[in-house]
């Protein structure tokens, strides 16, 4: 038998990326069909009209909403069948990849064999049994990789043929009719009820149960009925509230940009339209970035909500899937954290995943940016009107107030439930509890405070430039009765200096030794009174030593450790503000001191 090189298998025509994209935007048209589907069905005739007109309404509106509820059904099976074709498409696409770098060893193996036999071919009576035996093992390795290139190619073309089988089984109006009448087909308004009861309980675990019982039919049908829902309620898994809140997006940001085009977009829908735009383009950023652990998108949307806060919207994407990760990272930041904040923070959680990797060896990792709570926002050093400096300076009043930290912490606690439960409801598949870590910012860590007080199940808390740990809570032990409390502070960041009860009403600094946390090591930042709030914000820079040692206690290793703040001693804030104040007039009198010179004394008369 002649040995020769393996071909490569033809490349996929389509991707897994494209097929999910294909499949939100399905489910985007459904859910703005079925909502106008059940507009119309629970609206019906105004209740005056009588007689003939009465009759022909009612019979235009019977058909239009027969019509309507076939599109739904017909999108239903739809967007199932692309979901289908999405997955297997992962698959192929991993197949793919080892296939090739099979293909191009044991080519590399056949070329070396085949130039070995001509060297031997040219000496007179050469010993070729090893030779002989080589060949035998190569032949025996190239069929069967031959005979897997065709299998994943018959493999793809199946697959090609199933999807394009299962949308041609609807895209009639008459086969549309037929899916919406069909005996067996889902009520997805009787699951609606049921998980909305569910979440009023706020039990997710009792959600991850429930969601676990449901087939993919009922799960497409309930997530095109009530994506907001679906997308948004703890206990449902990751990758299931991510499809649901995509398909929430796409249909706002096409909902809402036609009433724009139109010029009939109210004031809060204004906001609602950016907020989903600023969440669609953080998408985007990702949209070609894989999960190495699933070969699915990085990017994973928790939580959509972007009428709430007083417009300022929630929010929360994660890199990675929590549900299948061994550590899990999730950041609340500070001030200023709405909805249209998410890219910036999403960098941050970027990093941090690229150094927790760096640093975890085999075990996995996902990272998460939660903005879904009212915290204090607005700029009012950088206005556009005064209307703008009036409402931003009394948001901003806040943070000097537990209230929005208080009522935060309840729900970022919630959120944390439902990740527990999804993971353990995965866990039931295989793979172990994740390690989980809170991480809070600024005011975020304030309202990482209050919710490790309200019971939030996290292995350890992180808190960093934090102007206090919530009044009430003396010391680490307060925030966790079990697992760790770690503490990062700028020596730099005057936020840093806020805390201590009865100065701003945000309880004790957690970096103070007394408090008892684990205090690790910050680059101080600098000194300069102009970069004081540039440190507050640099925790998270690459290459920081607080970038490392956050990734450190997200992976589960040891942090750089410091000693904690002691009175008396300490830097206080309004010696960092002086001391600060007179070094940049310091560099400012060495680089302009010739010129202020020449101002004082134009006659060169002073000695």
């Amino acid at each position: 038998m002649t040995l020769g090189p393996v071909a490569y298998p033809a490349e996929l025509t389509s991707t897994s990326q494209r097929a999910t994209t294909l499949a939100t935007n399905l489910r985007a048209v459904a859910e703005n069909v079925s909502d106008a589907h059940t507009r119309l069905q629970d609206g019906g005739r105004p209740a005056d009209w009588e007689g003939e007109a009465s009759e022909a309404a009612d019979h235009a509106m019977t058909v239009v909403v027969a019509d309507l509820d076939a599109g739904v059904a017909a999108l239903e099976q739809g967007s199932l069948a692309m979901d289908t074709y999405a997955a297997a498409l992962v698959s192929l696409e991993q197949r793919f990849v080892a296939l090739v770098d099979e293909i191009d060893a044991v080519n590399a193996q056949v070329a070396a064999h085949q130039s070995d036999r001509r060297t031997a071919n040219a000496v007179p009576d050469a010993d070729t049994t090893l030779l002989d035996q080589q060949q035998g093992q190569l032949q025996s390795a190239t069929a069967d990789l031959r005979a897997r290139v065709a299998q994943w190619e018959a493999d793809a073309r199946s697959a090609h043929e199933e999807v394009v089988a299962a949308l041609q089984r609807v895209d009639t109006v008459a086969e549309g009719d037929d899916a919406a009448r069909a005996p067996d087909r889902t009520d997805a308004a009787g699951l609606a009820d049921d998980l909305q009861a569910l979440v009023d309980s706020g039990d997710p675990t009792a959600i991850a149960g429930f969601w676990a019982g449901l087939d993919p039919a009922e799960r497409q049908a309930l997530t095109i009925h009530s994506p907001q829902l679906v997308g948004n309620a703890d206990g449902v898994p990751v990758a299931d509230r991510d499809v649901a809140n995509r398909t929430s997006l796409y249909s706002d940001v096409d909902y809402l940009g036609q009433r724009e085009a139109d010029d009939q977009l109210s004031r809060n829908e204004a906001d609602q339209l950016a907020n989903a735009r600023s969440t669609r383009d953080v998408l985007d950023d990702y949209r070609d970035d894989i999960d190495v652990t699933t070969g699915d998108h990085l990017s994973n949307l928790l939580v959509y909500k972007p009428g709430e806060h007083g417009g300022n919207g929630g929010v929360a994407l994660s890199l990675g899937d929590p549900d299948l990760a061994d550590d899990v990272a999730a950041l609340v930041p500070g001030v200023t954290s709405e909805q249209s904040s998410l890219a910036g923070n999403v960098s941050s959680m970027d990093r941090l995943l690229t150094e927790a990797d760096a640093q975890n060896g085999d075990r996995s990792v996902a990272t998460i940016a939660w903005l879904d709570y009212n915290a204090p926002s607005g700029e009012p050093w950088n206005p556009d009107d005064l209307l703008d400096v009036v409402q931003d300076s009394g948001d901003l009043l806040m943070t000097t107030n537990e209230l929005f930290a208080n009522a935060g912490g309840d729900r970022f606690a919630d959120f944390v439930a439902g990740l527990r439960a999804s993971d353990e409801q995965a866990g039931e598949d295989g793979g172990g509890r994740a390690h989980l870590t809170a991480i809070g910012h600024s005011y975020g860590s304030t309202t990482a405070s209050y919710a490790a007080t309200a019971g939030m199940d996290v292995d350890d808390l992180v808190l960093i430039g934090s102007p206090g740990a919530g009044e009430g809570n003396d010391e680490a032990t307060d925030l966790l009765a079990s697992g760790n409390v770690w503490v990062g502070a700028a020596e730099h960041d005057p936020i840093t200096h806020l805390g201590n009860p009865g100065r701003i009403g945000l309880g004790h600094d957690p970096a103070q030794d007394y408090f008892d946390a684990h205090r690790f090591e910050v680059d101080p930042g600098s000194y300069r009174v102009e970069d004081l709030f540039a440190n507050h914000s640099s925790y998270f820079d690459e290459g920081s030593d607080s970038l490392a040692n956050i990734a450190a206690v997200t992976t589960g290793n040891d942090p750089t450790l410091v000693d904690g703040r002691t009175a008396p001693g300490a830097l206080t804030l309004p010696a960092l503000i002086a001391g600060s104040s007179a070094a940049s007039a310091g560099e400012q009198l060495v680089e302009h001191g010739d010129d202020l010179l020449r101002l004082l004394d134009p006659r060169g008369i002073l000695p």
